[in-house]
C-alpha cells in the first residue's frame, strides 16, 4: 500500500509540474485537470508520511522523514496561492523537489535513526521547527525568483514584460511576508527548546543549537533592517540564502550525520 502511495504521489507530482510548465510557457490553460492531479498528489504525499510516522511511532523521525514532511508544507503553501504567477512560476521545481523527497523516503528504511521522546513539548518544538523551516524554505526560493526577475528586468528581456511573469514588486512583498511569519515561527521553536528542553546544550545538540541561534538571528536582522532601513533586493536575498544555509547546517547537517553516518 505504502509503495503504492508513494509511486502514485511522485507520478502525480511530475505530471503536474510539466503541466504547469506548459501553462507557463503557453496561453493554453488546463486549470481544473492540473489543479485535480496536484490535489492528489498532495493528498497521496500527506498519506505516504502519515503511515511512516504511524509505523515508527513517532519514534524515528529522520533526516528523510523531515524532508518529506518539510516539501508537502512548501507544495501546500504554494499551492494555496492559487493561480498567483510567481507562485506558478516556482511551482515545477517545488513538486519535482517533493517527488526526489519522496523517491529518497521510499528508498532510506524509516526506522533509520537514532528513537526520539516524543513528548509533548517535544512534539511543539519540532513543529514548530518544521513549519519555520518550510516557510523560510519557501522565501529562499521566492528569494531567486527575485534575482531572476530582477536580472530579466536589467537585460531588458522580453520575458520581463510577459503577462506570465510575476512583477517585482509582488515578488518581493512575498518574500519579505514569508521571511517574516518563517523567522517568528522560528524563534519560538528556538524559545520552547531553550526553556523546556533539558539536551538542547548537550553535546550531540550543541552544534545544532549554535547553527540554529545564528540564522535565527541573521533572518531577524533581515527582518529587523528591512523594516526600519528599507533593506531589500539583491543583498537582502543573499543574505537570505546566507541564513538558510546556516540552518540547513544546523538541522539537516546534524541529522545526516546521526541518522546516516552513525548509524
Amino acid at each position: 500500500m505504502l509503495t503504492a502511495f508513494t509511486t502514485f504521489s511522485i507520478v502525480a507530482y511530475l505530471v503536474a509540474g510539466f503541466l504547469v510548465s506548459k501553462r507557463i510557457s503557453s496561453p493554453q490553460k488546463m486549470q481544473r485537470r492540473t489543479l485535480i492531479i496536484s490535489i492528489l498528489a498532495l493528498i497521496g504525499h500527506f498519506v505516504v508520511v502519515a503511515t511512516v510516522l504511524t509505523e515508527t511511532a513517532l519514534v524515528k523521525i529522520n533526516l528523510f522523514t523531515t524532508l518529506a514532511i518539510i516539501t508537502w508544507l512548501i507544495c501546500l503553501f504554494n499551492s494555496l496561492r492559487g493561480e498567483q504567477p510567481a507562485s506558478l512560476l516556482l511551482r515545477p521545481s517545488i513538486f519535482a523537489l517533493a517527488a526526489m523527497s519522496l523517491v529518497a523516503l521510499y528508498i532510506v528504511p524509516a526506522d533509520v535513526g537514532r528513537p526520539l521522546e516524543m513528548t509533548p513539548v517535544f512534539a511543539l518544538h519540532i513543529s514548530l521547527a518544521l513549519l519555520a523551516s518550510s516557510i523560510l524554505t519557501l522565501a529562499t526560493l521566492y528569494g531567486v525568483q527575485l534575482l531572476y526577475v530582477n536580472r530579466l528586468l536589467k537585460t531588458h528581456s522580453v520575458k520581463a514584460v510577459s503577462e506570465r511573469m510575476p512583477s517585482l514588486m509582488s515578488v518581493e512583498q512575498y518574500f519579505f511576508r514569508l521571511l517574516t511569519a518563517g523567522t517568528v515561527l522560528l524563534t519560538f521553536a528556538i524559545i520552547v527548546g531553550f526553556f523546556y528542553l533539558d539536551d538542547i546544550f548537550a553535546r550531540g545538540q550543541l552544534h545544532k543549537t549554535i547553527f540554529s541561534l545564528a540564522a535565527c538571528l541573521s533572518f531577524g536582522a533581515i527582518v529587523v533592517v528591512h523594516h526600519w532601513r528599507g533593506l531589500r533586493g539583491r543583498i537582502a536575498v543573499y543574505y537570505t540564502i546566507v541564513a538558510s544555509v546556516l540552518l540547513v547546517l544546523g538541522y539537516f547537517g546534524s541529522r545526516f550525520v546521526r541518522d546516516i553516518i552513525i548509524s
